[in-house]
């Protein structure tokens, strides 16, 4: 399932804000006397080699030089001609509401130090003699901007994750080991109708399904019991307007965690996937029941008229019934296509990597006369499922031989991309080829060129081949012959170059 995890961070935007500190410090020195603005300028500097000091001489050149550069902390003096440190103070906060203010002032009573609380000093420093004060200032500064930054870095990172979170389809619960409730992200009203409020508080499964609840509660259980595991289940879920939904939910025991201490639960929405699960079925079901009465039923009425007209064939010897027991045959065959064709051409279930040429010869050993050859890229490594894709193989044969004559030459070799990637493989017959105007229809079932074709072999081939993954299209090989091109679609790495020592169907 999707959760609030690593995954979210894997796309192409950025990601939380970092936590590291940048080394270098703002800072913004405000005094009236030139010469102490220039020599606190100079000892933070030399104090502290990643300190940079700005200064100003008036508060109205402060404020300024904070709407023109980026600052980190403001150190001022309280007595100014213009306006003291905590009217200047009151100005910034207008703007920069956060930002460290420390009273750095030679007046030192008690009734400055008090309204400097007051109104939100971040520090207060009393000038003393001496550049050793330049020290407790640089400690003092600091120690106001580190916090400053890990509490601007917090509300960024809790912002971020907040909207990660308010966008998601999935939503998020902390349970307390009791199954109870403990905090829920805002998404839940979007999928379930519920606000958060509603949910906080109330039991675990107090909207779960009545059929489904034993599973999930026993689901809890492992989580408490075993805090090193995370397990998934799937169960129905009360909407607010009184429909179910399915939902995917995974937990994990975080109950030792200090910041969680709770178990926390991703849920995913899953319910149009269970539809079109059911669709599936349904549809899996229909088609079984068709496939079992041509198997079988039509089967058996086949074979009945085929033995009523060899009964009848011998009463009447002149053979006119000979064209009748040829429509049976096909009949027949037709009836075998196409249980072959619902049987292989549906999702594999099994796969392993085998040789491709030792497949192939396997397979033509069983189905070509003596006289026909095989050319095969020794190479190449596919992996399917044996007995599908040996469907796919014999159906490529026989069409070859049918088309190209008992002598037909037939040549398997590699496909690449344009990076040079092994992504395909090819089967090419010296037969006469296919027209070109035909390449799209010979794959549909039933079509076929010739009176006493089946049209469903290379149907077969195509159903085959996209239930492993793969697309099959025909084109023009050499002198135009037939050639039959099988490539990989994204991401699949069924066909590879080089392959193991050992594998299943490598015939030798």
């Amino acid at each position: 399932m999707t959760s609030f995890d690593d995954s979210l961070l894997s796309g192409t935007g950025s990601g939380p804000p970092s936590d590291s500190t940048p080394e270098e410090i703002r800072v913004l020195l405000v005094d009236d006397e030139v010469d102490l603005v220039e020599l606190g300028r100079a000892v933070l500097e030399q104090e502290e080699e990643k300190m940079r000091v700005l200064t100003e001489t008036s508060p109205a050149g402060a404020l300024e030089r904070l709407r023109e550069e980026t600052v980190d902390c403001v150190v001022s003096d309280y007595d100014m001609p213009s306006r003291n440190g905590l009217e200047l103070l009151e100005e910034v906060r207008e703007e920069h509401p956060n930002l460290p203010f420390i009273l750095y002032t030679g007046k030192g009573s008690e009734e400055i130090a008090a309204d400097a609380v007051a109104a939100g000093v971040t520090d207060y420093l009393q000038k003393r003699v001496g550049n050793d004060q330049y020290k407790v200032l640089a400690n003092r500064i600091n120690n106001a901007v580190a916090q400053y930054r890990a509490e601007q870095g917090l509300t960024e990172t809790t912002r971020w994750y907040s909207t990660i979170l308010q966008h998601s389809s999935d939503y998020v619960m902390i349970v307390d080991g009791n199954g109870l409730v403990k905090y829920v992200t805002a998404p839940i009203e979007r999928v379930m109708g519920y606000r958060p409020t509603e949910i906080i508080g109330t039991g675990s499964f107090e909207f779960t399904h009545p059929d489904d609840k034993l599973g999930a509660a026993e689901t809890l259980s492992k989580i408490i019991a075993d805090p090193t595991t995370e397990e998934t289940v799937e169960f129905r879920a009360k909407h607010n307007d009184g429909s179910w939904r399915w939902l995917e939910v995974r937990g994990q025991n975080l109950l030792d965690d200090p910041i969680i201490n709770g178990i926390m639960v991703n849920v995913r929405d899953i319910t149009e996937r269970k539809e079109r699960e059911r669709a599936i079925e349904r549809q899996t079901d229909r088609l079984e029941e068709l496939t079992s009465f041509l198997t079988h039923d039509l089967r058996n009425q086949v074979n009945v008229l085929d033995g009523r007209l060899e009964l009848a064939s011998e009463e009447i010897p002149n053979g006119s019934l000979a064209e009748c027991s040829q429509v049976v045959d096909r009949i027949s065959q037709m009836v075998e296509n196409f249980g072959e064709l619902a049987e292989k051409g549906h999702m594999p279930t099994e796969t392993a990597p085998v040789s491709l040429s030792g497949l192939a010869r396997e397979t033509w050993n069983s189905v070509m006369p003596g006289s026909a050859t095989l050319e095969v890229d020794e190479t190449l490594t596919v992996t399917v499922d044996v007995e599908r894709f040996r469907s796919v193989l014999e159906n490529l044969f026989r069409n070859a031989r049918y088309h190209g004559g008992e002598s037909v030459s037939v040549e398997i070799g590699r496909l690449e991309s344009d990076a040079g990637e092994p992504n395909g493989f090819y089967v090419e017959d010296d037969g006469p080829g296919i027209e070109e105007d035909l390449h799209e229809s010979v794959f549909h079932s039933g079509f076929t060129t010739t009176e006493d074709g089946q049209g469903m072999g290379l149907a077969i081939v195509k159903q085959v081949a996209e239930a492993h993954g793969w697309t099959v299209a025909v084109t023009d090989g050499v002198d135009g012959t037939a050639r039959f091109e099988f490539r990989t679609g994204t991401n699949n790495n069924s066909i590879e170059v080089d392959p193991p020592a050992s594998e299943s169907g490598d015939a030798r």
